[in-house]
């Protein structure tokens, strides 16, 4: 980087190999994202049971709705159920509540701005319901 800049580094085939599907994934999980999300009371919510992705980027649903404060979302991966919950560093309104104080009262962590829940495999009805009890407390 200290000879060629960024915009002809990327335009190399073995960058360009290793870039194209972490794009193109990233691009699924924002069309992904945008078809499970709502907002309300300044909360995104979203269930990715339904759906094959083990991790996405954290801040596309403050890219898809901006003017919210946190977030709430439910997942499947390979080893766990997962509820996660986080805050919008770009958020019109400071967030108020501490997440992981919220998610240690389900045996889960985090740190003041964000925090999840993991639980067994399968346990998707009891993540939902969790997941529901914190989104109803995060918007009130």
């Amino acid at each position: 980087m200290r000879q060629r800049s960024l915009g002809e580094i990327i335009l190399e085939p073995e960058i360009q190999e290793l870039y194209k599907p972490l794009y193109e994934r990233h691009i699924r999980s924002i069309d992904i994202i945008r078809n499970h999300a709502h907002a309300e009371n300044g909360v995104i919510f979203f269930d990715l049971i339904s759906e094959d992705l083990e991790g996405y980027n954290k801040f596309i649903p403050y890219y898809l709705f901006p003017n919210s404060t946190y977030t709430v979302s439910v997942s499947n991966s390979s080893f766990r159920t997962k509820v996660s919950v986080g805050s919008n560093p770009w958020a019109p309104e400071i967030p108020t509540h501490n997440l992981a104080t919220i998610c240690e009262r389900y045996g889960g962590g985090g740190h003041p701005r964000v925090g999840a829940i993991s639980f067994e495999i399968g346990a998707v009805e009891l993540a939902r319901r969790v997941a529901q009890e914190i989104k109803q407390e995060l918007g009130n």
